[in-house]
């Protein structure tokens, strides 16, 4: 075994994770950190390194279990790996899925329902920093998959090493280590780990390329390349955008037609995602659509990403006026997140937020703020159990000062986060840009 090999082979120790968590600096003082735990060799790894980085910072760590319940075998699992924490002083807490499950794509749901778990987690106990154990393989798989579906140069650069979400970011430190070396790390400490089935279930798209071993290491040319089309987008947004406290934005045609056809496809992705609050970027052919049109001399008036796009010189982006929820809340110490643009605080009690009714509630507030008609139906106001009692964006209540309600636009990325992050093979290669 050559000693490149064995370097690949080898455990991980207290300086090389030292050297991976690096990458993510300048930390806090005293971090405290959440890891995503699931039982498996990756995420154990990742949790025991953890706790041992942050006892050396005086930090404080706290392990999530994700119990999705697709398995009879599920909760106790949960619990057992819960358990293991417990015996190592981890502090734990175990996440269920308790929504209704899907027909089909159980998968995605699945994939979905756990990172909605681990956010809320780590927002309601104000940590900043979620850790996942994604490694070279899990990489290899994405890019893979991703190449399948047809995506393009930033869906195959693959998982970004750092996601920044409101409140919190994302931090993948193994990107760059294979999986062997993760398993070593739990038998140096000898460690067992658990096995999940379905990752072998060939109904799973993912187990289904697992099965076919020998994936194509990620290009890194495509990280590179994203690298500097995200850095091309936060250097063009100043110029081309404006953005107000009702979630809406004014797009300067001029400075679009400008773009380079690649940057001006994901200011596109960019702005309708935050605009109309969407987990996933609208499709590339009405991305296409759209750039076509705004490139054109005619006004615009369309929609894309559940937004209306409408304007001549200057084009208003607002989020179009359905399929806007209504939650019911009890208020207190958790912000109340609706349709993933607004954060809405709200004091103990039981209430409803829901969207602005023109017909009804400008009967009981009038219009003191003056907001124009073309986003009001699209903005939250709370009920309580006898009717309006705030409309937060015309700073109006019929509650005192002491219950105080606010609604800020808070969306779930901003237009433009940290750059894209990414480490290959087993050596730690962070591309850092100024």
């Amino acid at each position: 075994m050559t000693c490149a090999t064995a370097d690949l082979l080898s455990p991980l120790d207290a300086g090389t994770f030292d050297a991976l968590m690096a990458t993510f600096e300048p930390w806090e003082m005293r971090p405290r950190l959440a890891v995503g735990l699931s039982g498996g060799a990756d995420s154990k790894a990742l949790t025991l390194l953890a706790r041992d980085w942050l006892a050396a910072r005086d930090g404080e760590l706290v392990a999530l279990v994700v119990d999705h319940g697709l398995r009879p075998e599920a909760a106790p699992e949960a619990e057992a790996v819960a358990a293991w924490c417990r015996r190592l002083a981890i502090n734990v807490e175990v996440l269920r899925w308790q929504s209704t499950r899907p027909v089909s794509g159980i998968e995605a749901a699945a994939r979905s329902a756990r990172h909605d778990l681990l956010k809320r987690a780590v927002e309601r106990r104000g940590i900043l920093h979620l850790l996942l154990a994604h490694h070279v393989d899990d990489q290899a798989e994405t890019v893979a998959m991703r190449r399948e579906s047809g995506s393009g140069t930033r869906g195959l650069a693959g998982m970004s090493a750092c996601v920044e979400w409101a409140g919190y970011r994302v931090l993948r430190p193994f990107l760059g280590v294979p999986r062997e070396r993760l398993v070593a790390t739990l038998k140096t400490r000898h460690e067992t780990w658990v096995e999940d089935p379905m990752n072998r279930d060939t109904r799973f798209a993912r187990a289904r390329l697992r099965s076919r071993g020998n994936l194509p290491a990620p290009d890194c040319n495509m990280a590179t390349a994203r690298i500097r089309l995200e850095d091309d987008l936060a250097a063009a947004l100043p110029g081309l955008l404006t953005l107000d406290r009702f979630g809406a934005a004014a797009l300067d045609r001029r400075v679009f037609r400008s773009l380079p056809d690649d940057l001006a496809r994901l200011v596109l992705m960019s702005v309708a995602r935050l605009v109309g609050g969407l987990e996933h970027a609208p499709r590339g052919d009405r991305i296409e659509a759209m750039a076509g049109a705004l490139r054109s001399a005619e006004p615009v008036s369309r929609t894309l990403g559940r937004c209306h796009w409408k304007g001549d010189s200057t084009v208003s982006v607002t989020r179009e006026a359905r399929h806007l929820p209504t939650v019911t809340a009890n208020g207190g110490f958790d912000p109340v997140v609706w349709d993933r643009r607004f954060r809405v605080v709200l004091p103990k009690g039981t209430w409803t937020v829901r969207p602005f009714d023109p017909a009804g509630d400008r009967e009981v507030c009038g219009n003191p703020s003056g907001f124009a008609s073309r986003i009001e139906r699209t903005l939250p106001v709370i009920d309580g159990l006898e009717g309006l009692v705030a409309v937060p964006h015309l700073d109006w209540t019929t509650l005192g000062a002491n219950q105080a309600i606010r609604a800020r636009f808070v969306p779930p990325q901003p237009l433009s986060g940290p750059r894209f992050t990414l480490s290959y093979g087993a050596g730690i290669d962070r591309v850092r840009t100024p």
